[in-house]
């Protein structure tokens, strides 16, 4: 066998060892989480899609083939005013990858599922592998912040 044949399979045993290692570390807080200190948020979930406002696929690994990340809420809200909703994804190098917000008109919210995603399939996400986040405002006030993995090519 040769030298760069031995070089390649380990590359592969090592990154397949890296992904089962996050893997067993990071389910103790997979894809969905209770809010444990938002008096607003009651749930946050990050999936592959959202079928009938609910969230499918939950997970927090992605792939480059993988269509979308998506940040899915459940929340409660009373406002007086109109109001945004603010997702940030911040890349795995510590910068703000995208901004997404959307304007509320005022009213009293109960167990409101929403959600925001950006894409991933050919685009530049699928280009920078590594421990993502995503976190989401209601104003200026932060409900959650949710890591996530978009796992590179061997």
């Amino acid at each position: 066998m040769s030298i760069r044949k031995k070089k390649n399979i380990f590359r592969m045993e090592l990154w397949l060892f890296v992904l089962i290692f996050l893997m067993i570390f990071s389910g103790a807080n997979m894809a969905q989480e209770a809010a444990k200190d938002s008096e607003y948020l009651q749930k946050i979930a990050l999936c592959k899609d959202v079928m009938e406002m609910n969230p499918l696929r939950e997970t927090n690994f992605f792939f480059p083939q993988d269509e979308k990340v998506v940040t899915w809420l459940r929340f409660s809200y009373d406002s007086a005013e109109n109001f945004i909703l603010k997702w940030e994804w911040i890349s795995p190098q510590g910068k703000l990858y995208h901004q997404g917000e959307v304007e509320m008109e005022a009213g009293s919210y109960i167990n409101y599922r929403t959600w925001y995603w950006i894409k991933i399939k050919g685009n530049y996400a699928s280009q920078l592998p590594g421990e993502w986040k995503a976190r989401v405002y209601i104003n200026d006030i932060f409900l959650a912040e949710k890591n996530f993995f978009i796992v590179g090519t061997l």
